[in-house]
């Protein structure tokens, strides 16, 4: 009954209905495309290294997508300023904190030589290579050995504590070294500074020296006849007796230390412009010349790198608790043919949680990127099997 209707309404309709029905299909295509143009996601653009700020252009968005927890990642994205817990390599894509050497999508670096990458999966590519290229060709395979290499100390080995002299004894002396001759012909106690430290305080203020009091003429105070200073002065003072030491036996002979004369100091000799150059002009070059080259009395000290190995050894034991072996053991990251095992995954992040901090790569981003280098290795091996 309602499709007799509908039909006897479009034939008494005639082209009417036809130009209806024609303006509602344009309406629906204009309407889906608009749709389409809405949600259609935006052309990225290419990320660019900007110096200034020591951030690649796209970092934020990569936060977003490649970084964990949600919450701090999802503000370190939406936030108009750089959030305090943003680690400078989370502004160069690079979750493990790499440096420069070519990689695949590296596109700057900051002063320290970290890189940047244009996307965060190019360096968790970057970082998945260099762990296999660790493990295989440097022979890295222990947590210590790994993080030895991959972030080093900064400064040199401790210097060694000296032996203290036992009670009683007198620690022997030590000839001075021609490098301590040459700065200083007479002694290092009679050199300019020296004399300045010996007679001045801390600040250089002088040192305060007691002084025996003046005499003063006649007598200060009035002596009373009936005092004990009235009798005093009428008696004669006795003369100091002097007391002689025996002389020594020969067999003593040499043994006390022998007093040198002292030179007299000439102020025209140690302020002499002629006499300084000349003497400098004679000593190395400490600019030029390498430490190794200069005499050890002139090197400078090495530092102690104490708080360095502490962070050495409490990364390598962030790593190997991630797959359950101490720091010094091998990680089995991968098999002898060269595939990545199932511990390579937990490393790699245990990794960028030590150097991002409160941030730490998503195992997505992690798992894709050792599926990718999997790929990668198959297909370049299956190319040279190939005839």
């Amino acid at each position: 009954m309602i499709l007799t209707t509908f039909l006897a309404l479009t034939l008494a309709a005639g082209p009417a209905t036809d130009a209806g029905a024609a303006l509602v299909r344009d309406g629906a295509a204009h309407l889906r495309d608009g749709l389409a143009a809405a949600l259609a996601t935006p052309a990225r653009e290419m990320p660019v290294y900007r110096s200034e700020a020591r951030a690649v252009s796209n970092w934020r968005s990569e936060t977003k997508d490649g970084l964990l927890p949600l919450s701090l990642a999802w503000t370190a994205w939406a936030a108009p300023n750089d959030p305090a817990f943003v680690a400078r390599c989370v502004k160069l894509n690079n979750y493990w904190c790499i440096k420069r050497a070519r990689w695949d999508g590296e596109i700057g670096g900051d002063q320290e030589g970290h890189t940047g990458f244009a996307t965060a999966g190019q360096g968790a590519d970057a970082a998945v290579s260099l762990l296999r290229r660790y493990y295989g060709e440097y022979g890295r395979r222990s947590a210590l050995a790994i993080v030895r290499r991959w972030a080093p100390a900064e400064c040199g080995a401790p210097v060694a504590a000296r032996a203290l002299a036992p009670a009683g004894r007198a620690s022997p002396a030590r000839a001075a070294t021609p490098a301590l001759a040459a700065l200083a012909p007479q002694g290092i106690g009679r050199t300019l500074r020296a004399r300045f430290l010996a007679s001045h305080g801390r600040g250089g203020a002088p040192r305060r020296i007691a002084r025996a009091p003046r005499p003063v003429a006649g007598n200060a105070l009035r002596v009373q006849p009936w005092s004990a200073l009235a009798r005093m002065q009428g008696r004669p003072r006795q003369p100091v007796r002097i007391v002689r030491a025996a002389p020594l036996p020969t067999i003593a002979a040499g043994i006390g230390e022998t007093a040198r004369p002292s030179a007299a100091i000439e102020p025209g000799r140690v302020l002499d412009g002629g006499r300084l150059a000349a003497e400098a002009a004679a000593l190395p070059t400490l600019a030029a010349a390498p430490v190794s080259a200069l005499p050890p009395a002139l090197r400078p000290p090495a530092p102690f790198c104490g708080s360095d190995e502490i962070r050495i050894q409490n990364y390598a034991a962030r790593i190997a608790g991630s797959v359950g072996v101490k720091p010094g053991d091998d990680l089995g990251l991968f098999t002898p043919d060269g595939h990545a095992t199932e511990r390579l995954a937990p490393v790699l992040l245990a990794m960028s949680s030590v150097e991002l901090g409160a941030l730490r790569a998503s195992p997505a981003l992690v798992a894709a990127a050792i599926a990718r280098a999997e790929a990668e290795r198959a297909a370049s091996r299956q190319a040279q099997a190939a005839p």
